[in-house]
């Protein structure tokens, strides 16, 4: 990957969530394993900037929110490959990580809860209805698929200058 042709998206993906990465909950999502050796906030970030990406190239208009919705998709503080709950990890994490919003950050907007109840489908219930919640749930299949590969590699310099961006 070509960081150079990433700037104008990093500048813009740094912008609407560097308050959210420099959390230190947020930060916590790098000790959670998610798709093998890929963590939590790792992947979260590979999938929020990739729709930041879709939203950019689609001129949405509510691109910040919809960025922002997407980082926190999978914000539910546990690992699952070890902790266990009634319900499976696929239908339990997106409620856990609404939960988890609204305790840490307040209310969220209805479009943001529907991004993040639906980014599992259609192994879930919930259907997405924004574009929002299509972007998220198409992007987390595709960004779980390089994860699993070990392809996400790639998004390292990104998710790296990211990081430093933020910090700054």
């Amino acid at each position: 990957m070509d960081i150079t042709r990433e700037y104008k998206y990093i500048d813009r993906f740094v912008r609407y969530t560097r308050d959210l990465l420099c959390d230190p909950l947020v930060e916590s999502m790098k000790q959670y394993r998610h798709h093998g050796d890929t963590s939590t906030h790792y992947h979260s970030v590979f999938v929020a900037y990739s729709v930041c990406k879709m939203c950019t190239d689609l001129h949405a208009w509510d691109a910040r929110d919809i960025v922002r919705a997407s980082l926190l998709h999978d914000f539910y503080l546990y690992e699952w490959y070890t902790e266990k709950h009634d319900e499976n990890h696929i239908w339990y994490h997106p409620k856990e990580s609404v939960k988890n919003i609204e305790a840490h950050f307040g209310p969220m907007r209805g479009v943001q809860r529907n991004m993040i109840l639906a980014h599992m489908f259609p192994l879930c219930k919930e259907l997405p209805h924004s574009s929002g919640a299509w972007m998220l749930t198409l992007a987390d299949k595709r960004c779980a698929c390089e994860d699993y590969l070990g392809a996400s590699r790639r998004f390292r310099p990104v998710y790296d200058e990211i990081d430093r961006r933020a910090k700054l």
